[in-house]
């Protein structure tokens, strides 16, 4: 049994044999349910089970209820039938077949962002993607935009609780958009990766709906049955492969490792992609790191300018070469040339930013963003939204133009939610992954004394101190079963402090291990039942409960 004295002590009673105790686990039920280590899977999904939706998920401490139904807001724009022209920005709502390249290279005023997803990913929602290149022979042989497989596949409703296609970690996000059938029936989905899941899927009202992908991985939502209504608000709980939003480490492998998944360039393009990919130094050879790596460099250090690059009549070669150009000039030209290096690529845009995707061994598509963004972002409908941070920093070059610019474009977004200096569970706006709140809130090895020293206030942190109390000093529970903790967190006054994430942990002489998580509720009042793996050592331990704050409170630990 477990008994805690002084500050949470706990103490296996030797009596306690572990033959014994195996027997009795093997042949009685074991009264609990194991909590996962959340670390691995932020996005906990609270009450439910199946293919039920869940009243909320858990995002870096914090709770995030499943979006309201009601109909289209002032705040958003409903997602259309009618598809885009491909030109310059995207409209808000549309989604384009095609794009086509212009020399409209100087730095664009500001842009409306509509944001569809909590935590909030702006200005990156996935809503044309374009992975094969034609050429426009009227218009001089042009290189043009689109998808090789147009044809679409059923993308099923899994449910919460279905088993990931692979062990990469993934983060699940809420979606909440409103569909415009008036022009037809088959209405873009916006999409937060190319490899997202649909977990669950609310229309209101009522509708049947077919969720569909084409080869490119656009996501459509088709009306199979009657509409009582042209709009309908669809609500889904979808996710995200982790290494998407930044890849840990890039594979050791050649770039063109995948060049079977790669769309082939036209014959009369491919020469000059190859061309331009020697000018950087670059060949198919090489590994996958250092090819992305030169062209990321090259392309983030574009300059935004009202002088396009001189019109030798091969606006790809010039975008490439002359290096001036937004966001969507910066993706074009990447996208060609990591074509031409074997290497899948895809160039994807919304009606306020665009960016490329890469596809690798092991990994799976990474977004790269580029830079280039508007001079400003307005985001609409997110400012009760957390805002998303990729886990890993960016493991591609930043240079310092590039650094500069996100003082403008995505490094700018109005209309968010300010969450603090230490808000988010790891990176910039930009998704460059710069954790600097990792220390306090994602390590459970690091002692309770470094604990309480992130707890205090940094200069210009506006968030308020936190009081966590445990209601019981005393815990006994045998190996294998579960050890209840209560108690409460409270502000300043007693303000309470609801929706944060709680952490039970048990510290061991070698080793501390996280038993579990919950979250406080009303009042600002917590309860778990955490189970005590069976396999733990007879010895002395300090049961440990925190939380990592929130954008509104501080870090603390019961004491």
């Amino acid at each position: 049994m477990l008994r805690s004295v002084g500050s949470r002590r706990a103490f296996l009673v030797a009596a306690l044999a572990l033959g014994a105790g195996t027997v009795a686990y093997a042949q009685g039920p074991v009264l609990h349910e194991f909590v996962p280590d959340v670390r691995g899977d932020e996005a906990l999904v609270l009450g439910a089970s199946g293919s039920a939706e869940p009243t909320a998920i858990l995002y870096d401490g914090e709770l995030i209820p499943a979006p309201r139904d009601g109909a289209l807001g002032p705040d958003e724009r409903a997602m259309s039938a009618i598809a885009g022209d491909g030109a310059g920005s995207e409209e808000a709502g549309r989604r384009s077949p095609t794009f086509r390249p212009d020399r409209i290279t100087d730095l664009e005023g500001t842009l409306g962002y509509y944001s569809v997803f909590s935590p909030a990913i702006a200005p990156f929602k996935r809503v044309t993607a374009l992975d094969a290149v034609a050429l426009d022979v009227a218009a001089g042989g042009v290189p043009v935009l689109g998808v090789y497989d147009e044809e679409t596949r059923r993308v099923p409703v899994v449910g919460v609780s279905a088993v990931a296609p692979d062990d990469r970690p993934r983060d699940r996000f809420w979606g909440s958009v409103v569909l415009d059938f008036t022009m037809g029936r088959r209405v873009p989905l916006p999409s937060v990766s190319p490899e997202s899941r649909m977990l669950t899927l609310r229309t209101e009202p009522e509708t049947s709906l077919s969720i569909e992908k084409d080869g490119a991985d656009n996501y459509f939502a088709v009306a199979t049955g009657s509409l009582q209504s042209s709009e309908v608000r669809v609500t889904y709980l979808t996710d995200a492969p982790r290494d998407y939003f930044a890849a840990e480490t890039l594979p050791d492998v050649r770039a063109d490792s995948l060049s079977a998944e790669a769309r082939p360039l036209p014959p009369a393009l491919a020469p000059r992609a190859h061309a331009f990919a020697a000018e950087l130094g670059l060949r198919p050879d090489m590994a996958i790191g250092d090819v992305l790596a030169g062209l990321t460099r090259h392309f983030r250090s574009f300059t935004e300018s009202s002088e396009p690059p001189e019109d030798t009549g091969d606006i790809y070669l010039d975008l490439s070469r002359g290096m001036r150009g937004i966001c969507r000039h910066r993706s074009y030209s990447f996208v060609i040339t990591a074509l031409g290096l074997g290497v899948p690529a895809r160039f994807v845009m919304n009606e306020a930013h665009a960016w490329v995707e890469v596809k690798m061994l092991r990994v799976g598509w990474m977004r790269i963003d580029l830079g280039g963004a508007a001079d400003g972002l307005e985001a609409h409908n997110a400012q009760d939204r957390p805002r998303y941070r990729a886990a890993s920093p960016d493991p591609l070059p930043r240079p310092p133009i590039y650094e500069a610019s996100y003082s403008q474009g995505a490094g700018n977004v109005s209309g968010l939610r300010s969450d603090g200096a230490a808000g988010g569970a790891g990176g910039a706006a930009d998704g460059s992954g710069t954790n600097a709140n990792a220390a306090t809130s994602e390590d459970p090895n690091q002692s309770s004394a470094g604990l309480a020293a992130a707890a205090e206030r940094r200069p210009g942190d506006a968030r308020v101190p936190l009081s966590l109390r445990v209601d019981r000093d005393h815990h006994e529970v045998f190996r294998g079963r579960a050890v209840e903790v209560t108690g409460r967190a409270e502000g300043a006054s007693g303000v309470a402090a609801e929706g944060l994430r709680v952490e039970v942990l048990l510290q061991g002489e070698e080793r501390q291990q996280l038993l579990g998580v919950t979250v406080t509720r009303a009042g600002g009042y917590f309860r778990g039942n955490f189970g005590i793996p069976p396999e733990t050592d007879v010895g002395e331990y300090q049961l440990i409960v925190r939380t990592p704050g929130s954008h509104a409170f501080l870090p603390a630990t019961a004491q």
